[in-house]
């Protein structure tokens, strides 16, 4: 017996609004409910239901159909309609068996059906069955609600973390530029460590902007300045700046397709290029080819960066574009992504209107894309 089952049997069964407009047929299934451990309340019709459903917040409905003032299939599609009343399961009672009944029931958003005249033991399995549909759902909301608020207290605590890091690591490049403007005195092993300290200390750097940069774009509070901007050219600069580090590894960088314009943040957009190219070059095997291509279709600008990469498994290919996919696939012995890099892509796409992804295919490399609004 499970926690919500226990409390089901340990407190009432549950709480249930009965609405009929026959009294006698509410007071059956009141005392029926009662006798069973239920706490029940009753209403007469559709508009009484209503406001007794906000009131009393009960954990099923049973409501007859053919009732005055309002019916019992409006009075469900008022209550499903209501964010306060939504999550209720409601049971429709009727004497009725056309199936367009039916079918008006189920388009109002009811769960369940009873056909009368009713019988005792259907009743109270079906509303059992209701009640404890209500209590996994209020769970599983509980559960979400508790998730999302250690989520936040989670990205608060390495938004404070990140924030102070970046004042010590400011000193330290610092520190590396001086030793590194005057090398006088170094041997080469000296000066070849340097250096990489000094690397690795920019890396540190980059990932802490990005990390700060991302947490701004969450919380809406990074500004987008819109420009015109020409894609092409964009992806031509991104490339020049990315050459050296392609060079590193043999491959070749190629930008193809037409000119294609958008009112975009230069600098946002050109980080994503930045981003998705240096990406491309990390995954690609030596001695490959990366183009960037770029088209226009439907009213957008499409920006694709095919690489030469192994295939992303469909498991991955969205989880590399949230902020902690890739230490998730790291756990698993694997590594698809750049990690904070595609988060701040795609937030700085999202943040434009745009969309983007990937598509991964074995042996023909992978290909990250966006789209962004087009402009004249």
């Amino acid at each position: 017996m499970n926690d919500i089952e226990q409390r089901m049997t340990a407190e009432s069964c549950g709480r249930v609004l009965v609405v009929d407009d026959d009294e006698k047929n509410r007071r059956l299934l009141a005392d029926m409910l009662d006798a069973s451990g239920y706490t029940v309340r009753t209403a007469n019709d559709g508009v009484e239901a209503l406001e007794q459903a906000v009131a009393f917040q009960p954990e099923a409905i049973l409501l007859d159909i053919m009732m005055p003032k309002m019916d019992g299939v409006e009075a469900c599609r008022r209550l499903k309609a209501d964010p306060a009343t939504a999550s209720i399961p409601v049971l429709l009672t009727t004497a009725l068996h056309e199936r367009p009944d039916r079918i008006r029931g189920l388009a109002a958003g009811a769960n369940d059906f009873l056909s009368k005249p009713l019988d005792v033991d259907e009743v109270r399995s079906r509303v059992k069955n209701a009640v404890y549909a209500k209590r996994l759902h209020d769970r599983v909301q509980e559960d979400l609600a508790k998730l999302q608020k250690l989520e936040e207290l989670r990205d608060n605590l390495t938004h404070m973390i990140i924030h102070d890091m970046r004042s010590p690591l400011m000193v330290i490049s610092g520190s590396f530029e001086l030793l590194l403007a005057e090398p006088a005195g170094l041997n080469a092993m000296q000066l070849d460590m340097l250096q990489l300290g000094d690397r690795s200390c920019r890396g540190v750097i980059e990932m802490v902007s990005s990390l700060l940069d991302i947490s701004r774009m969450e919380s809406g509070q990074m500004p987008i300045n819109r420009t015109p901007c020409e894609l092409s050219g964009m992806a031509q600069t991104a490339v020049d700046s990315m050459n050296v580090l392609a060079g590193e590894k043999e491959q070749t960088l190629r930008v193809t397709g037409t000119a294609a314009r958008c009112n975009a943040d230069h600098d946002l957009l050109d980080r994503v290029f930045v981003n998705l190219i240096g990406n491309a070059i990390k995954f690609s095997p030596h001695g490959g080819t990366i183009e960037i291509n770029i088209e226009m279709t439907d009213g957008k600008v499409r920006c694709a960066v095919r690489d030469s990469g192994k295939e992303i498994p469909q498991e991955y290919q969205k989880r590399i574009f949230e902020k902690f996919g890739q230490v998730e696939s790291r756990k698993e012995g694997k590594m698809h992504s750049t990690g904070l890099g595609l988060t701040f892509c795609r937030l700085a796409v999202e943040a434009h209107g745009g969309q983007i992804g990937v598509v991964s295919s074995a042996g023909k490399g992978n290909v990250f894309w966006f789209n962004l609004p087009a402009t004249n």
